[in-house]
């Protein structure tokens, strides 16, 4: 075969290329006015080339991408070009899709710039999985989050039992009164089962997944799981002569709720009560019935919640200076236990 009968004319082999690209392939003049678009781009964003040459590039822009035009061509006209432009465009049925663009100045033989050539490449795919990429990594920083809260609300939880055995051992090694053995040996018993269980919530790994405790709803004695609550801190209220008071309505009968949880609560809010209370005060606590269920609320003379830290009073582990008394309470609406 001759060299004239294998040579293949520029023209040919530019528009094979064109036709024969993934990628739409397009040209514009620099009043936007599109002079030739290829079967990838009719394929893309839906448009034939008859519905679009003649037409503005414009008319693929969402409402909120026209200024891109306008930057667009003043880098043109410069002789700039623009290399891997993310952005989105309006297919003929309104579908919108990520593109990424590469636009290159169209030269005439002086050298003056004359139009462009735009290559768009469909990246909403790449998109699509970068942003399920994105989800799933959110995902597994919310769940090592969620394990780290759990880690260190168990932690937390498991010190309160624990205060209590030991300050009635303490008090059974100062002063081994009989009465004394016969308070403290349930309520030593009654704590190490709590540890037990907390220790079990520890290795349910599945409640860190639903991101939750699992509660255990019946029927309980409000009155009685609060009196044990308040027995348990007994000896760390009596360690600073904090004077420890209660009065209980008998006007609510059995509520729904978990025992172990509520009973966690008031551990925590008569512990930090005592805590932030000084030597010699005073905490009450009150049962009572309102229009919502019924209201546990424990009263202290202690330092008390700074207004500007009122809002965080129900974060995690947090703390403020000092403010005016305070009175926490939770309660039960509905017959079910809520903080």
């Amino acid at each position: 075969m001759s060299e004239k009968a294998s040579f293949i004319p520029e023209d040919l082999l530019y528009a094979a290329i064109v036709d024969s690209s993934d990628d739409a392939i397009v040209s514009k003049n620099l009043r936007s006015i599109v002079m030739s678009w290829n079967k990838a781009a009719e394929r893309i964003f839906g448009y034939s080339a008859e519905e679009m040459i003649g037409q503005s590039i414009s008319k693929l822009f969402p409402p909120d991408r026209l200024d891109e035009e306008t930057h667009i061509l003043a880098r043109l006209e410069k002789g700039q070009r623009v290399d891997h432009f993310e952005t989105k465009r309006r297919r003929k049925d309104g579908q919108l899709i990520d593109v990424s663009l590469t636009i290159s100045p169209i030269r005439d033989a002086r050298g003056i710039v004359v139009g462009a050539s735009k290559i768009a490449r469909d990246i909403t795919e790449q998109k699509l999985a970068q942003h399920r990429l994105a989800e799933a990594n959110e995902q597994l920083k919310r769940a090592n989050q969620l394990k780290a809260e759990f880690l260190t609300t168990l932690s937390h939880e498991l010190r309160t039992p624990l205060n209590a055995i030991l300050g009635w051992v303490q008090i059974l090694k100062d002063e081994p009164r009989p009465n004394d053995v016969e308070q403290a040996v349930p309520i030593i018993e009654r704590n190490v089962r709590v540890q037990s269980q907390l220790i079990e919530d520890l290795l349910d790994m599945s409640r860190i997944e639903a991101g939750k405790m699992k509660l255990d709803i019946q029927h309980i004695d409000l009155a009685a799981v609060v009196a044990a609550g308040i027995d348990t801190v007994r000896p760390a209220a009596g360690a600073k002569q904090i004077r420890l008071t209660s009065a209980f309505s008998n006007l609510f009968g059995t509520v729904l709720g978990d025992k172990d949880r509520l009973q966690q609560i008031i551990w925590n809010l008569l512990t930090n009560a005592i805590k932030f209370t000084p030597k010699n005060g005073r905490i009450h606590v009150v049962i009572q019935r309102v229009s919502s269920g019924v209201e546990i609320s424990v009263t202290d003379t202690g330092q008390g919640i700074a207004p500007e830290f009122l809002g965080d009073v129900f974060e995690r582990f947090r703390q403020g200076d000092a403010g005016t008394p305070r009175s926490i309470y939770c309660e039960t609406s509905d017959r079910a236990t809520w903080r």
